[in-house]
């Protein structure tokens, strides 16, 4: 059978733009006289395939000789791309700088040319410093005693200190302190994944964070990374376990300032002042601070400055996807979103297999309910339909919240034997997953016995109750799926104070 969409060499080179795709044409032929070697007749073929199918690869191959070389062929130019991207961008990380650098200074070593190795050692050494390089750091220092011990035959310091070691040491601290902060940050994250698909065992370790030692004071972060963490941690906490949105929009505006004052932090990581701003407009939709959204808002659709790379303009997409939804369920101020809503289907379309699996379950999600809300059903189906196509191991209280959702267009559409078949099948999903709670199973013997009323009259009744029983039921998870699809508001109850139309945790 032809193979179809999924070979990584057609993959890669769709995702070159058009100026890559010319450089890797000239890197490929810098030695070639005469003929174009075979392999960027692949190129071209590859390139212009919509979507990959061997068969038709080797139908335009003119030799049988390369058909028979298809594979050999097609693993050469997957590496030759690899090798003309690291020459195209070799000026546009600070990591890259610093390891050509070092690549250099070997070189320059070798030939015995000891002061221009050193020159170029100190570059990558000043570069990993102000980009907080650890590792790279270290690795200079360890040039420096070598120069020092074997060239100059003068190590640094008396009889009783040793600059360069005493350097090491304060580096091994920086890097130690980064480490612990990331290792608190990984394991919040992790936890609060875990409590989606509904282990409670997480709980006591959720609710005592704020009481570890290294978030006590600022201080005790003692590099750049760990103090960004260090906000990062506390911000995602108070959102998403400690529901006070004041404190998580405090420490995210510190995360942004810090960011935003010191350019050196992107300059090494492209990505993160999106990832920060994203996160900062997040609190600032939970703590209903919209106004200072809305001056803010446009910095995640614009890609101000050089052009970004695929992966930024990946993550620009659907950070900017989801705020905005998200913004636009939770503030019912649906006139930044409504006209983007079409560009927002075909982007994602095209984008999906290049989107985070959770990051598509959020973004769908949120759609699905503005959709319901703004009375397009027909598109609030089709992103429905975008949750159901993953795993719902992957978020199962999304899957939840987005059954709930299915309902309420069921029972506005009054297809009450829709409805039956899609009580049992949540009612089964909650239940294998132990995610059954007492708000949610009040919302399914709503539904289950709104699907057999005959008469208005006892539908009403039936409302009423559902009010009552859940408006006396606090949430007990950090994501209650029945606030999260609405439910209430859809039931006409009045909005409980402290109580979001859709809850912080949908962004872990």
């Amino acid at each position: 059978m032809p193979k179809h969409g999924t070979d990584a060499l057609h993959r890669l080179i769709h995702s070159l733009d058009r100026s890559e795709k010319g450089y890797v044409k000239r890197y490929c032929t810098r030695h070639t006289i005469g003929d174009e070697v075979e392999y960027l007749a692949v190129f071209d073929i590859v390139d212009d395939l919509d979507v990959y199918d061997e068969e038709v690869v080797k139908a335009r191959l003119a030799s049988p000789t390369h058909i028979r070389r298809l594979a050999s062929i097609k693993s050469h130019l997957y590496q030759q791309i690899l090798e003309a991207m690291r020459v195209y961008h070799a000026a546009k990380s600070a990591e890259r700088t610093i390891t050509e650098l070092l690549l250099d200074a070997d070189f320059l070593w070798e030939k015995a040319l000891y002061d221009q190795a050193m020159k170029r050692v100190m570059k990558a050494k000043a570069l990993a410093q102000e980009h907080d390089e650890f590792t790279f750091w270290l690795k200079t220092i360890s040039w420096e005693k070598n120069y020092r011990g074997v060239v100059l035959e003068r190590p640094q310091g008396d009889a009783s200190t040793d600059a360069l070691s005493e350097e090491q040491d304060t580096v091994i601290d920086l890097m130690r302190s980064t480490i612990e902060y990331e290792k608190l940050g990984n394991l919040l994250q992790s936890n609060l994944m875990r409590r989606t698909t509904g282990d409670a065992s997480v709980d006591p370790w959720l609710r005592s964070l704020p009481s570890h030692p290294l978030l006590q004071d600022i201080t005790l972060a003692r590099s750049r990374p760990a103090r960004m963490n260090f906000h990062l941690i506390l911000s995602n906490w108070y959102a998403f376990v400690g529901a006070e949105p004041d404190k998580a929009v405090h420490h995210a505006g510190e995360l942004l300032q810090l960011v935003d004052r010191e350019p050196t932090l992107t300059t090494a990581r492209p990505d993160l002042e999106l990832g920060v701003l994203q996160t900062y407009l997040q609190r600032c939709i939970d703590a209903r601070m919209f106004d200072v959204y809305r001056t803010q808002a446009d910095r995640l659709w614009d890609p101000s400055g050089k052009k970004p790379s695929r992966n930024i303009d990946v993550k620009r997409f659907y950070y900017a996807m989801t705020t905005e939804l998200g913004y636009a369920v939770l503030s019912s101020d649906h006139d930044r979103v409504l006209p983007k809503l079409t560009f927002m289907r075909e982007r994602f379309t095209a984008l999906r297999e290049q989107i985070p699996e959770q990051s598509r379950l959020s973004a769908s999600f949120l759609a699905a309910r503005l959709c319901i809300e703004a009375s397009k059903t027909h598109e609030a189906g089709f992103w429905i339909r975008r949750v159901f196509e993953e795993d719902d191991d992957v978020r199962t209280d999304l899957h939840i919240a987005t059954r709930l959702l299915q309902l309420r267009m069921f029972a506005d559409e009054g297809d009450v034997d829709a409805m039956r078949s899609a009580v049992r099948s949540l009612t089964r999903l909650a239940t294998n997953r132990q995610m059954r709670t007492m708000r949610l199973d009040a919302t399914l013997s709503y539904f289950r016995r709104f699907a057999e009323a005959l008469t208005p009259r006892e539908r009403t009744k039936l409302r009423n109750e559902c009010i009552a029983k859940l408006g006396a039921l606090a949430a007990t998870t950090p994501f209650d799926t029945v606030t999260s699809a609405g439910i209430e508001e859809w039931l006409g109850m009045a909005a409980r104070s402290g109580t979001a139309a859709v809850q912080p945790g949908l962004n872990y």
